[in-house]
Formats: C-alpha cells, sequence, structure tokens
C-alpha cells in the first residue's frame, strides 16, 4: 500500500497527468475558439475578397495615371511634333518621311516596355491620316487592312474622334486579330489621347487580358464607366448575363447564387466588379472546418506522445539528483511535500542552504584585499601596479574623484606613450601641491585621480590649473577636458563618484582649451530648427542654393555659441545634418567619390572641438552636396520648367494652379500631383518661396514700404504677406531689413 501511494506521488506520474490536463483544456478551448469565430469566417472571406478587389482597382487606377504620362510625354515628343508641323505646313510630297523612321524607333521602345502591357502604340496624323506604330507606317490606302484598325475602331472611326471635345480617353475593349491571316484574337482596350484643334492622336493598345492576369489572376473581373456600359470583361466572366442594381454605400451583394463586389474609381470615373460563387465561399468555410478537425486531432496525438517523452526525460535527472542527495552525513530535516521527488530534494536543499549562509557570513566579515579591490574593478580595466594597488585599498577618508577625458585632435588614435606621460606629468604635479592621491590610466582614453582628505580642496584647484596650462600647449595635438566630482565620505561610494563625473564631462563646451568641469549644472536647451526653418533649409538644399543653406546652419550655430550649448550639443546637431545629407546621397545613388567625401567629413566631426571647426565642416561639405544637386537637375522637365518660369515672371500676378494647368491643356489635380512628385514641393509652396525671394530683393534693394513691396509681389493682403515672409524665414519683413542693414 506505501509503495503504491509513493508511485501516485511520483514526479513522472504528477507531471503527465499535467500534460494531459493542458493539453484537454487547449483542445476545450481551440473547439470552442473556432466555433465562436466559424460565424465570422463568411464576412472575413468576403472583406478578403472587397480588399483584392480594393487592391487591383487601385493597381488599374495606378496604370492608368502611368499610361496618361506616357501618353503626354510621346504627345510632345520633338520627332512627332516635327513631323506634325511639316503635315500641317507643307504639301504631303514636302515632309520630310526620314523623321518616320525616329518615330516608329521611339513608339516601338515605348510599346515594348512590359511594365506598360502594351501591344502597340500608334500615331495617327488627321492631314493626309497617314500612321505610325511599332510595326512601321501606313498611309490612307492600306490603314483599314491594319489588324489595329479593326471594326468597330476603324479609321472612319478615329476620324471622328479627332471631332469629339475629351483629350484622355478608355475605348470599350475589342477583340483583335493578330494579324491578316490568323483567326486567333486578342483583347485590347485602346487608350487615346489628343488636344483640342491638333492635327495628330496617340492610340495606345492596352494588352486587356495580359494586365488582367498579373493584377487579378482568373478571378472573374468586369470594367464598366459610370453609365453601367461595359469597358473590359475577363474571359472568366463571360457566362455572367446579368449585374444587380447596387445601392449608396453597398459594395457587395448576394445574387443569383454569386457574390458580387463592386469598387468605384472617381477619379476616372469606372465600376471595377468581381464575382465569386457562393458554393466557393460554402466550400472553403467546409475545407476550412475538416481542416481544422484533422489538424486537432494529429496536434493530440502528437502532443500525447511528447508529453510521456518529456516526461520520462524530466524524470531521468531528477532520480540522479535524489541518488547523489541520498548518503549525507547528519540528521535530515524532514518537510512535507505532495512529490516524493521534490520531498526529498527539499530536505537536502536546507542543509545546504544553511552550510551556504554560514560561508557567505564569514566571507561578509573578512576586510580582503579583493573587497577593496572590487569597487575599481567595477570602473575599467586599471593598468596599475599591485603595490600601488595595495596602498590604494588599504586608504580611507574622504575623497574627490578627477577623471581627463583624453580627445585626439585627428583620426589617428593617440599613442599609449603619449596618454603613458600625461598620467605620470598629472601624479607629479599633484603630489608636489601635497596631496594624498592615485592616478589610474583606464580605458577609453581616460584616466582617474583619486584625491583623499577633504582639506585639499584648494590645494587640488590649484595644481589642476598648472596642469591645464601645460596641456594646453600641446592642445592641436590632444585636448583634455578634466571633471572633478564634489566629495564622497566612504570608498563604497567610488562607483557613485565616477557616473558624476562622467555625466559632468557632457557638460564640456566648444572651446579650444583644456577645460576643468568643477560642478554639474543643467545642460540648455535642445537647439533645434522651428518647422519653418527646417523646411526652408530642406527647400535650399534641395535647389542645390550653397550661400543661402550655408547662412541657414551657421546662423543656427552662432544661436548655439550664443545659448551656451555644450560640445556634444553641437555635435549632435552637425552630424545630424550631415548623415541626412549622406542618406540623401546613397538613397539618389549619388557617385561613389561624392558619398566618400560626405562620409569623411561625417566622421571628421567626431574630431571637431570648436565653433570654427564645426563650421569649417559645413563650410566643405555643403558646397560638395550643393554642386551634386546642381548637376543632378540639369536634366530638365519641359513642363516643371514652365511651371517655374511662370512663377518667376508673373509672381505679381494673381496667377493659379488653374490657370497653369489650362495652358498646359491638363487638370490641376494631374499637374499638382505631377509637381509634388518631380519637385518635392507643391505648387502653392514654390509660389510663396518665389515671392519671398522676390520681397527679400526689395527690401534690400530699394525704399519701398512693406505694404507696398507685398502688393508689388503678390499679396494683396499686407498681413498675409507679414504672416507668409515670417513663416519662410523666421522673422518679419521689417526685422529682416533691418538685419541686413545692419
Amino acid at each position: 500500500m506505501e509503495l503504491l501511494n509513493q508511485k501516485s506521488k511520483s514526479f513522472l506520474v504528477r507531471i503527465f497527468i499535467s500534460f494531459l490536463t493542458i493539453i484537454t483544456l487547449l483542445s476545450v478551448f481551440n473547439f470552442g475558439l473556432f466555433s465562436f469565430f466559424q460565424q465570422n469566417i463568411k464576412q472575413e472571406i468576403i472583406r478578403s475578397n472587397e480588399h483584392m478587389l480594393k487592391q487591383a482597382a487601385e493597381n488599374y487606377n495606378s496604370h492608368f495615371n502611368r499610361l496618361r504620362t506616357v501618353l503626354f510625354q510621346m504627345y510632345h515628343d520633338n520627332t512627332i511634333t516635327k513631323f506634325n508641323g511639316q503635315l500641317v505646313s507643307g504639301e504631303k510630297g514636302d515632309a520630310n518621311y526620314y523623321l518616320v523612321v525616329d518615330i516608329v524607333r521611339k513608339l516601338r521602345e515605348t510599346a515594348g516596355n512590359p511594365l506598360f502591357y502594351l501591344d502597340n502604340l500608334m500615331v495617327l496624323y488627321r492631314s493626309n491620316l497617314f500612321m505610325a506604330d511599332k510595326e512601321g507606317s501606313s498611309s490612307e490606302v492600306v490603314l483599314n487592312a491594319q489588324p489595329n484598325f479593326h471594326a468597330p475602331y476603324d479609321l472612319a472611326y478615329w476620324e471622328k474622334e479627332f471631332e469629339r471635345p475629351r483629350n484622355y480617353y478608355l475605348h470599350p475593349a475589342q477583340n483583335y486579330p493578330l494579324d491578316n491571316f490568323s483567326k486567333e484574337q486578342k483583347t485590347y482596350i485602346p487608350f487615346s489621347f489628343k488636344l483640342p484643334n491638333v492635327n495628330y492622336e496617340l492610340i495606345a493598345m492596352l494588352d486587356a487580358d495580359k494586365l488582367n492576369q498579373t493584377l487579378l489572376g482568373d478571378v472573374p473581373f468586369i470594367i464598366q464607366t459610370e453609365e453601367g456600359d461595359n469597358l473590359y470583361r475577363s474571359n472568366s466572366s463571360a457566362s455572367i448575363e446579368e449585374l444587380p442594381t447596387f445601392a449608396a454605400g453597398e459594395s457587395y451583394k448576394l445574387f443569383k447564387n454569386n457574390y458580387f463586389f463592386i469598387h468605384k474609381d472617381s477619379e476616372n470615373h469606372l465600376r471595377y466588379v468581381t464575382v465569386v460563387p457562393y458554393a466557393n465561399i460554402a466550400a472553403q468555410i467546409s475545407k476550412l472546418r475538416v481542416t481544422q478537425i484533422v489538424v486537432l486531432l494529429i496536434s493530440i496525438a502528437i502532443a500525447l506522445v511528447m508529453s510521456y517523452w518529456f516526461s520520462r526525460r524530466l524524470q531521468s535527472p531528477v532520480k540522479r539528483i535524489i541518488a547523489s542527495l541520498q548518503h549525507p552525513e547528519g540528521q535530515h530535516l524532514r518537510m512535507d511535500s505532495s512529490i516524493y521527488e521534490f520531498e526529498t530534494i527539499s530536505h537536502h536543499i536546507d542543509k545546504l542552504s544553511e552550510e551556504r549562509t554560514r560561508i557567505h557570513d564569514e566571507l561578509k566579515n573578512s576586510n580582503s584585499l579583493l573587497t577593496n579591490y572590487g569597487y575599481i574593478a567595477k570602473l575599467k580595466s586599471l593598468h596599475v601596479g599591485i603595490s600601488e594597488l595595495r596602498e590604494f585599498a588599504q586608504a580611507e577618508g574622504p575623497f574627490m574623484l578627477v577623471l581627463y577625458q583624453l580627445n585626439a585632435r585627428s583620426m589617428e588614435r593617440l599613442g599609449e606613450d603619449i596618454k603613458r606621460y600625461i598620467g605620470e606629468y598629472i601624479e607629479i604635479v599633484l603630489s608636489e601641491y601635497g596631496l594624498n592621491a592615485y592616478t589610474f590610466q583606464i580605458e577609453n582614453d581616460q584616466i582617474i585621480s583619486v584625491v583623499f582628505r577633504q582639506d585639499g580642496t584648494d590645494r587640488l584647484k590649484d595644481a589642476l590649473q598648472q596642469v591645464k596650462e601645460t596641456l594646453d600647449k600641446d592642445r592641436q595635438t590632444c585636448l583634455i577636458m578634466m571633471a572633478v566630482s564634489s566629495i564622497f565620505e566612504r570608498s563604497v561610494e567610488l562607483n557613485m563618484a565616477y557616473e558624476q563625473v562622467s555625466g559632468m564631462l557632457k557638460m564640456a563646451r566648444p572651446l579650444d582649451e583644456t577645460q576643468i568641469i568643477v560642478k554639474q549644472e543643467p545642460v540648455a536647451y535642445f537647439f533645434v530648427f522651428t518647422t519653418e526653418q527646417e523646411q526652408e533649409l530642406h527647400a535650399h538644399l534641395h535647389a542645390g542654393n550653397e550661400k543661402m543653406s550655408l547662412h541657414a546652419l551657421h546662423r543656427m550655430l552662432e544661436a548655439m555659441e550664443r545659448g551656451q550649448a555644450t560640445l556634444a550639443q553641437f555635435r549632435h546637431f552637425s552630424e545630424g545634418w550631415a548623415s541626412r545629407l549622406e542618406k540623401t546621397l546613397e538613397q539618389s545613388e549619388a557617385d561613389i567619390p561624392v558619398r566618400n567625401q560626405v562620409v569623411r567629413l561625417r566622421k571628421q566631426l567626431d574630431f571637431s572641438f570648436t565653433l570654427e571647426e564645426f563650421r569649417h565642416i559645413f563650410d566643405t561639405l555643403i558646397p560638395i552636396y550643393a554642386e551634386w544637386v546642381r548637376r543632378k537637375k540639369e536634366e530638365k522637365d519641359e513642363v516643371i520648367e514652365f511651371v517655374m518660369k511662370t512663377m518667376e515672371t508673373q509672381y505679381s500676378e494673381d496667377i493659379s494652379l488653374d490657370l497653369i494647368a489650362e495652358s498646359l491643356d491638363m487638370s490641376s489635380a494631374y499637374l499638382s500631383v505631377y509637381i509634388k512628385e518631380k519637385t518635392g514641393a507643391n505648387f502653392s509652396d514654390h509660389m510663396n518661396r518665389v515671392r519671398i525671394q522676390k520681397a527679400k530683393e526689395l527690401l534690400v534693394g530699394s525704399n519701398l514700404s512693406i505694404q507696398h513691396i507685398g502688393e508689388k509681389i503678390g499679396y494683396r493682403n499686407g498681413t498675409s504677406f507679414i504672416r507668409m515672409f515670417k513663416k519662410i524665414t523666421g522673422e518679419t519683413p521689417g526685422e529682416f531689413r533691418r538685419c541686413q542693414t545692419v
């Protein structure tokens, strides 16, 4: 009976029962959780299809916008426009048809780009009814015989298109033969672009099935206009005979055993529809249920096997521990436990704990050399002899800690002989002033002096002043900062003293001399640009404006100097902007030599210690970056150049984005996005900066009143002008004029 009771309390039985309990609880929880979420699985599948359609619609929208850009650029191609001018102004025989070769080449390159999913790209000239595409050119006589002029989009249709008042237009998809001799057909969506009263138009033949396969796959898919006319139907949607009517705000509907999902594109005035049979959703739910049951059963079986195996593995070392503990000397202290093995282990652990407590008390009462040395070992690895260590460990009483930070003035590290010489000199000077001090060289180019006795404070100050005067002679090679702690009473506080002086070193100022820091003061506030100043600096850097960029950075450095900023704050500010420029060059894949120069200058900031040195770094860094920006901007964009020229010449007039867009025959929304993508700033930002720049020139170069200047540059309200000027420059027009005058 006793043996049976012992077995029931054994470690193996108890832990295996625990595993079985956990497996049972997890199984019940899993069944309950699946039953709870099963009701939501259908909605999750519907939301998944909605998300898939939304993503596909956004991809289609992005692709149509991409094609608009391609058509716009090709439409204004010099060769195409030049040939058009010859057709319009001259006789048919006077046109230079050698230009057609270049036109065909460009059309072939654009149509061959796999990102555009184009089968062909055509330019149709209204005069003479002449057409060029990626395959060559055709005249009026043979145009209707071309595969791409297949009914209903024959020559007569495209002639009428010249009369229709629309620029970009997606025509309903049509099946086209591959050639004049093949019965095989492909589905294309014609995408045309023309400007009013212009002699030619561009027609892109979009491979609809290929694009749909890439963006959506084999899902039944339909594109409609807002009026409900079909623009495109995938092959898998051929069996869909009727679409349901969707109420406002409705994104899906069950209709004739099919789920119809709809997404409306307000920008392109299109509707995207996908169709999922109801049987598919039901099958997914059923499949998920079967899969869950199978996985659960397999998991339970594996868990049972693994539980027994782990139980055996855990029991084996416990049995060995018990065997090793069952032969001690002395009486056993019995401790009750519900598990037999732990009952035995607890008894012997108590004996070991008593022995450990006795040994610990003996070690605590002994004041050994190792105990004293532990306070120093916590700081750093010390370069010191054992005799010096014994003297230091035996010293008692109040003490002060002096930490010397050795800073190399170049990228070459300080030699060990230099650091050793400085440490020996410090020790000699402290000794000459009668101070009971111990000086140690530690890692990271640091030296510490522990000075005992409180009455030596004044003498310590004089000694450190002498050390400063001597070390200043070699400050071009090594610049030293000294931090002096407050008085500590006990040697166990050595760690606290070190933390104090380490924090005081962060208060060092950007000075070209040895510094002695004797008290810890609050660090000055953070020095950062305002949002408007930072935006202005970004704009100058983006424009490659070297002078204005340096002006903004110099102004901040001078403000930091006036505000008593620390060396660490100067370095943090400078490294922050240098790292931004380095990251920009890296992301833009700038030339390796330019990037290497910027990296070298950023690393040189670690060895800059004065305002002049930080200023010199920026005076070298900004011209390098500005030159790179100007080289990058040499590639002209005709649209951006027209917009910027209009703002530069008509800034005093009431110009708007709508007026400029109308001049370019573009929508204002598209032009706004185009300007933002190409320049990184929107139209209003450019307009305000041009006007404020003109205002600066008038404030410095004329005696006009501020009100008159505001009206002259296009601000009809003086208050608006002053507010915008201060937002961009950080100061009012009057303050700016006074500063420039001084």
